[in-house]
């Protein structure tokens, strides 16, 4: 299985990552600057 995080925000688009540190590091910069953003996360099967 892989796991993709999904992060939506108007400042920066649609961001899809596979690092869920990287994932978690972008979440809480955009909470830090005041950005509202939607995450969610997607597994795929291989």
């Amino acid at each position: 299985m892989k796991t993709f995080y999904h992060i939506k925000s108007e400042e920066i688009g649609t961001v899809i990552l596979r690092k869920r540190k990287i994932a978690k590091a972008l979440r809480r910069w955009l909470r830090e600057k005041g950005y509202p953003c939607e995450h969610s996360f997607i597994v795929k099967s291989v």
